[in-house]
C-alpha cells in the first residue's frame, strides 16, 4: 500500500474520531454530564492536533458541511482560526437554532467577535 493511501486512511480515521467525539460531547452537554463532556473535549483536542500534524486541515474543514449540527458546530469552533469566514457562517446559522447548541454557537460567535477566542 502506498504512502498516499496510508495517509488518506489515517485522515479518514481521524475525521471519523472527531465526528464521534463531537456527537458524544454534545450528548454529554445535553444531559449536563461534566466528566463525560470534559473527556470528549480532551479527545477532540487530541484528534484535531493529530489532523493538523497530518496536514489534514482541508479534509477536516469538510466537516463544516456535516448534516449533524453538533459536528458542523464543533468543526467550526476548531477551524475558526484557519477558515474564519466559513466557520462564522456555520456558527451564525447554528446560533439561530433553539436549545443548548444554538446558545453555545452564539457564545462562540461573541467570543470570536470580542477577540477572546480561546482555541
Amino acid at each position: 500500500m502506498g504512502e498516499t493511501v496510508q495517509h488518506e486512511e489515517r485522515l479518514a480515521k481521524l475525521i471519523d474520531w472527531f465526528e464521534r467525539a463531537a456527537l458524544a460531547h454534545a450528548a454529554a452537554m445535553e444531559v449536563m454530564h461534566e466528566e463525560a463532556a470534559t473527556l470528549q473535549a480532551e479527545r477532540l483536542d487530541r484528534v484535531f492536533a493529530a489532523l493538523l500534524r497530518e496536514d489534514g486541515l482541508e479534509e477536516f474543514l469538510v466537516l463544516l458541511n456535516n448534516k449533524e449540527p453538533a459536528v458542523s458546530g464543533m468543526a467550526a469552533v476548531y477551524g475558526m482560526r484557519y477558515a474564519p469566514k466559513r466557520c462564522t457562517a456555520v456558527l451564525a446559522a447554528l446560533a439561530q437554532e433553539p436549545g443548548l447548541l444554538g446558545f453555545r454557537a452564539s457564545v462562540a460567535l461573541e467570543l470570536w467577535e470580542s477577540g477572546e477566542w480561546p482555541h
